[in-house]
């Protein structure tokens, strides 16, 4: 089987081309806009994922294609629908695309993949829900897709949900929030995300549309342990109780002076490293109390989860190894 994996040098299509190179009958290629660090046992290929021409040039010969493809709204946006007019030009090869949890919106409770998308927090979510609607119309096409919805990736390179909280511990501006904090995390290592790709790629073709599973492991914490735990393993202790009070002055003092700052900085085209913002979302997250059910992949993809014990401590390994 020859795979394109594309946005294949991102923190999940790496770990992505690893796994499925690691496979003997798979041939892996890595396409995105630099053809540089593509993962060893893979070739790499620069393509423009918008477009169209040279993205039906890279899919000639290809069985499979693994969307993992990042940026803005409009770039997830017209990336899925640029991808499905290549892929229907080139002969309807088997899609597998990285959604997320974000298309629940603000569901709470226990959330399988039946339950409804809810467009109501922002343009992330919006971006991801259109995009999924893309590759129904693939499958309408003739096409073959497979929607995998993770929660909160983590392990090595996880940026958002190691460094970024990583540095918030080490500064002492996160901790304990108390009641705020008390949202299910939802994290997925990365190593499974890979491997649910795996999955997606062997199952048998649905005739009821593009099949969506959500990827979160069963142990995960609630975000003031995994706050406390990350802390503990990173030596950043005593964990601080952290106040409504002192929140809201992270967030509306301190966070918009980081934005603002960041604004400015990309204005001006300087790279500067500053320190992580801590946003309404993100505090919206730590509260919000959802839980993927993540059944249907464990029966589907044949996933058996990474233990919580051993991403975090994967996680940690590749902070204290990365730059500060």
């Amino acid at each position: 089987m020859k795979v394109l994996v594309l946005g294949g040098t991102g923190f999940i299509g790496r770990e992505v081309a690893r796994r499925l190179s690691s496979q003997d009958s798979t041939e892996v290629v890595v396409a995105s806009r630099r053809a540089q660090g593509s993962p060893a046992g893979s070739s790499g290929i620069s393509v423009d994922a918008l477009d169209q021409a040279a993205l039906t040039r890279a899919l000639e010969g290809v069985d499979a294609v693994v969307n993992c493809v990042a940026g803005d709204g409009g770039a997830i946006v017209q990336g899925a629908e640029t991808l499905v007019r290549a892929a229907l030009d080139a002969g309807r090869p088997r899609v597998v695309h990285m959604s997320t949890m974000s298309v629940y919106g603000g569901a709470q409770g226990l959330v399988d993949e039946s339950h409804p998308t809810r467009d109501d927090l922002g343009w992330y979510g919006h971006a991801k829900i259109e995009a999924e609607a893309s590759f129904d119309r693939y499958r309408q096409a003739g096409g073959n897709a497979v929607i995998l919805r993770p929660g909160c990736v983590v392990g090595a390179g996880g940026v958002d949900w190691v460094g970024r909280l990583a540095r918030l511990l080490e500064l002492r501006r996160l901790g304990d929030l108390g009641a705020a904090g008390d949202g299910p995390t939802n994290l997925v290592d990365v190593a499974d995300v890979a491997q649910a790709v795996v999955g997606a790629l062997a199952l048998p073709q649905s005739p009821n549309g593009a099949p969506r599973f959500n990827l979160a492991a069963p142990d995960g914490p609630r975000w003031n342990a995994y706050f406390t735990d990350l802390a503990i393993a990173l030596g950043a202790t005593p964990v601080r109780r952290l106040t409504a009070r002192a929140m809201k002055r992270e967030i509306y003092l301190r966070g918009i002076a980081l934005k603002m700052a960041e604004r400015l900085a990309g204005k001006l085209g300087a790279r500067v490293d500053l320190p992580p913002a801590i946003t309404p979302s993100l505090t919206r997250l730590w509260s919000q109390q959802i839980q993927l059910d993540s059944g249907a992949a464990t029966r589907d993809l044949r996933l058996s989860w990474t233990p919580y014990a051993q991403t975090l401590q994967r996680s940690v390994d590749w902070w204290r190894g990365s730059p500060s």
